[in-house]
C-alpha cells in the first residue's frame, strides 16, 4: 500500500514540474512589471503593477485547469524558504524601484525589473523541484 502512495506522490510531482515551463517565465514577467511600475509613474503604474499581481492569479487558474492540481501551500520547509526568498525579493526590488523613480534613474528600474523577472523565474523552477521532491517523499 506504501508503494501505492509514494506513486500517487511521484506522479503528483511530475504532474507539477509538467507545467513549469510556461508558468515560470510568466510569474517571471508578473514580478518584472511589479517592479516596472514605479518607472510608469503614477498615471501608469498602478495599471502595471495590478497586471503584474494579477498575472499570478491568471497563472494559477490556469495551471489549476490544466494540471488538475490545487496546490493550498508549500510542501515542506525548503518550499517555505524559497518562497519566503521569492517574496522579499520582489518587496525588495519594489522598494529600490521606488526609490531609483524618484531619483529619475527609470531605466535603472526598468533593468532592475528585469533582473528581478528573470531571478524570480529561475526561483520558480526551483520552487516546482522542490516541491516535487517534498511531495514524493513518503517514508
Amino acid at each position: 500500500m506504501l508503494d501505492g502512495i509514494e506513486d500517487d506522490r511521484r506522479g503528483l510531482g511530475l504532474r507539477m514540474t509538467a507545467e513549469t515551463w510556461w508558468a515560470a517565465p510568466a510569474q517571471g514577467a508578473g514580478a518584472a512589471l511589479m517592479v516596472a511600475a514605479p518607472a510608469a509613474g503614477l498615471a501608469w503604474g498602478w495599471l502595471l503593477f495590478v497586471t503584474g499581481v494579477a498575472t499570478f492569479f491568471v497563472v494559477e487558474s490556469v495551471f489549476r485547469r490544466r494540471s488538475g492540481l490545487s496546490i493550498s501551500g508549500p510542501a515542506g520547509p525548503r518550499g517555505v524558504a524559497l518562497l519566503i526568498g521569492l517574496g522579499c525579493l520582489v518587496a525588495v526590488a519594489l522598494a529600490a524601484a521606488v526609490i531609483l523613480s524618484f531619483l529619475g534613474l527609470n531605466v535603472a528600474v526598468l533593468g532592475l525589473a528585469m533582473i528581478v523577472g528573470g531571478c524570480f523565474a529561475v526561483g520558480v523552477v526551483a520552487y516546482d523541484r522542490v516541491y516535487a521532491i517534498e511531495v514524493a517523499r513518503v517514508r
